[in-house]
Order: structure tokens, then C-alpha cells, then sequence
């Protein structure tokens, strides 16, 4: 995949280098606005560079083509979304917690701190088969962290859905719903609202009367 120039994760990043990654994460957020606004094949460099206040040509410095510059969206996106959600899970005492943990840092990150960038993955695009394959491999790795909190759940006895493989499906069918009807209030007001809704999507894995 081509897009910019790493730099070694272990060693400390110069005044340039973290410039660099400011006008490269800035660059990654609006070309997510653009491509959720206008669709894959309506985006080009021109619109992006116009937006981030740069030429065409100085956006090449960065990223050689609009695929490598999706491909880092991807990328971005879903490995910062992956690390927090992972952070979470493991930090959770038990299943049922680090399940629910996992469904509010879900909804925060769609909803609160990253909608854009998450539209991504969200909204339906006529992507090319190299974009949805990356797409794939990426909602493949965001997906098994609540497959392995799940499947820890049910040995436990902790969770009890009817089908863990159904249940999933609809976990994630109404997380990713919240974001087309939800609409930011007060503070206050936003956090008793996805609180309630995280309780409604664990209710998918908690037991039932009938079933005992």
C-alpha cells in the first residue's frame, strides 16, 4: 500500500516529523469528510488539497494517489479504533464488563469523537475491489475483539445469547444504526442516552426467564 514516508515508532519524532503527522492526520480527516460526502468516484486530490489548504501538487508529497490516500484512511481509522476498543477489553474485570465496555467505546467513537472517519466503514460506497478488500481485513480485526469477549462470556456462563453468531450480527447492526438517528444534545443528555442503548444491546447476551 503506498501513501507517505513511515518514521520509527520507537525512536522520538523531530519538530518536522510531528508537523508532518498533524498535516497528515488533517489531511486523513478531511478526505474522509469528502469521500462520505461525495462518494469514492465523485473525490479527486484537487478536492482534498483545496480543502486542507494545499496544491494538488504538494499533496502528492504525502500521498502518490487518491487509492493510497483512502488506503491510509482505512488504515488510520481502524487501528486507532482497534487499539482503544483492545485497551478496553483488557481492561475489563470480566466478560460482561469488557462487553459493555466495548459497546459505549463503540457508539463514543462513532457518534462523539471520530464520525467522520468512521463513515468510512459505515456508509455504503461503490468502492474498487482493492478498497473492499482492505475493508474486509480491517473489519475482520475491529470484529474479533468482541468475538473473543463474547466466546469468553459464553464459556463463562457470563453471557447467554441464543446464537452468539446471530447475536453479534444484531450487536453490530444496531451499533452502527445509532449514528443516522442520534443527534448530540447536552452533555449530560448524550451520555444517559448512549448508556441506555449500550444496556439495550447487552440485553442481546444477557439470560432470560424463559431460557432457565
Amino acid at each position: 500500500m503506498s501513501g507517505p514516508a513511515g518514521n520509527d515508532e520507537h525512536q522520538p519524532l523531530s519538530r518536522v516529523g510531528r508537523k508532518r503527522n498533524q498535516r497528515i492526520d488533517a489531511i486523513l480527516r478531511v478526505a474522509a469528510k469528502v469521500v462520505a460526502e461525495h462518494g469514492y468516484h465523485h473525490t479527486s486530490l484537487e478536492m482534498v488539497a483545496e480543502q486542507v489548504d494545499l496544491t494538488k501538487a504538494s499533496l502528492y508529497h504525502y500521498f502518490d494517489s487518491k487509492d493510497a490516500l483512502l488506503s491510509a484512511c482505512f488504515e488510520a481509522v481502524a487501528q486507532r479504533t482497534i487499539d482503544r476498543l483492545s485497551a478496553v477489553a483488557d481492561a475489563a474485570p470480566t466478560p460482561l464488563d469488557a462487553l459493555r465496555d466495548l459497546v459505549a467505546e463503540q457508539l463514543k467513537i462513532l457518534v462523539l469523537d471520530d464520525p467522520d472517519m468512521a463513515r468510512l466503514f459505515l456508509q455504503h460506497q461503490d468502492w474498487p475491489p482493492s478498497m473492499r478488500e482492505e475493508q474486509r481485513h480491517w473489519r475482520k480485526l475491529h470484529d474479533d475483539v468482541f468475538v473473543s469477549v463474547v466466546e469468553a462470556g459464553v464459556a463463562s456462563g457470563q453471557l447467554w445469547p441464543r446464537d452468539p453468531r446471530v447475536a453479534l450480527h444484531c450487536m453490530h447492526g444496531a451499533i452502527n444504526y445509532v449514528p443516522i438517528w442520534f443527534r448530540s444534545r447536552s452533555k449530560r443528555e448524550d451520555v444517559r442516552l448512549l448508556n441506555l442503548i449500550t444496556e439495550s444491546i447487552l440485553d442481546i447476551f444477557r439470560p432470560s426467564p424463559e431460557r432457565h
